[in-house]
């Protein structure tokens, strides 16, 4: 018996940070974002006995849990744990996680997991989720069970799929697609460009610091947020006129605001990396997640980007080819229905 379930990453566009209960709770936030297929793993087998026991290939960790024990969340796994504990009991089985992706790269993939876990063990005990339910399981697990400094956006573009515009507030979230003439919708995706700057990183210190900030109304950093939720909401009305090198002039404007929200936010290497792509064609972009490292994203016209690829890898930065995903989580096999 065997259960493979998977959800896809995301990539932000615009309003990155609005996300963030402490922002959205008292201003409202808006973001921008699409699933791209790229996805975490989540395979459920029957165990060999009554322990469950749980494996993640990315982070090289194992962990048992015997029938009866509470579940800790501390220490490794904790999120695997987290969600694990929202299915209790899961005794008899193995689950074996992988991912598409390094961990911490700011492409939403913890969001990623625990949509993709949820997805597989709600079709394991064979409860009926929709994706709007399966997003706010996995916003609950991070943001209340486990307390991290986490927004909505990840659990939400990973879970519903495609092209969004998300509405976060005190009283819900709002998902609406991004419907474009296919033509614009195959433009954007050819000119947008992810490069792995070889470095993951932690976002809690970061997010830490701007959900503090937020939270205690700084107003350097509010006026920064103030400023990105205005551009989000900009780069969405120039996506869906069609007005692709204007979003890409409202990305630059964006990054330039991002980057000053936190200290860890950029480095060197990025902050090259980003004026030398400027130089031979883009026209614009920006670090993906929170910041300090990951996957540096432009955007930039099909004849330029054999240059800017050039002129980035020196620096030790390597493109990663990727298309929108419209799927979302889903179960892709179940062979207990198979049989």
């Amino acid at each position: 018996m065997l259960l493979i379930a998977r959800a896809p990453v995301r990539i932000s566009l615009g309003g990155g940070g609005t996300d963030l209960p402490a922002y959205y709770n008292q201003f409202g936030g808006a973001v921008v974002s699409t699933a791209i297929n790229r996805y975490i793993y989540t395979f459920i087998s029957r165990g060999v006995g009554s322990a469950l026991q749980v494996i993640s290939s990315d982070f090289r960790v194992f962990y048992r849990h015997e029938s009866g024990e509470d579940f800790a969340t501390d220490g490794e796994l904790g999120l695997a744990k987290a969600v694990i504990r929202e299915f209790d009991p899961t005794d008899g089985v193995d689950i074996f996680l992988a991912s598409q992706i390094p961990p911490g790269t700011g492409l939403g993939g913890s969001g990623a997991v625990a949509v993709s876990m949820i997805t597989a063990l709600a079709a394991w005990h064979g409860r009926r989720l929709s994706k709007q339910e399966i997003a706010e399981m996995a916003c609950d697990v991070s943001i209340q069970k486990l307390n991290l400094p986490s927004g909505k956006q990840d659990e939400y573009g990973s879970a519903m799929g495609g092209l969004n515009h998300i509405l976060f507030t005190k009283e819900g979230t709002q998902v609406s697609p991004v419907v474009l003439p296919p033509p614009t919708l195959d433009t954007l995706q050819r000119r947008l460009m992810l490069f792995f700057t070889g470095k993951s990183r932690n976002s809690e210190k970061i997010l830490k610091s701007q959900s503090s900030a937020s939270r205690n109304q700084d107003p350097a950093t509010l006026e920064r947020m103030h400023r990105i939720k205005a551009l989000g909401e900009q780069i969405y009305q120039a996506i869906q006129r069609g007005d692709l090198d204007g979003f890409a002039d409202l990305l630059h404007q964006s990054w330039q605001q991002k980057r000053g929200v936190a200290s860890d936010v950029t480095n060197t290497q990025i902050d090259t990396a980003y004026d030398l792509a400027r130089q031979n064609g883009a026209l614009g972009g920006k670090i993906t997640g929170a910041g300090g490292g990951g996957f540096l994203m432009l955007y930039c016209h099909e004849d330029k980007q054999e240059a800017v690829t050039r002129a980035v890898e020196p620096l030790n930065l390597y493109r990663m080819d990727f298309c929108f995903d419209f799927d979302g989580a889903q179960v892709i096999l179940d062979q207990r229905v198979m049989a």
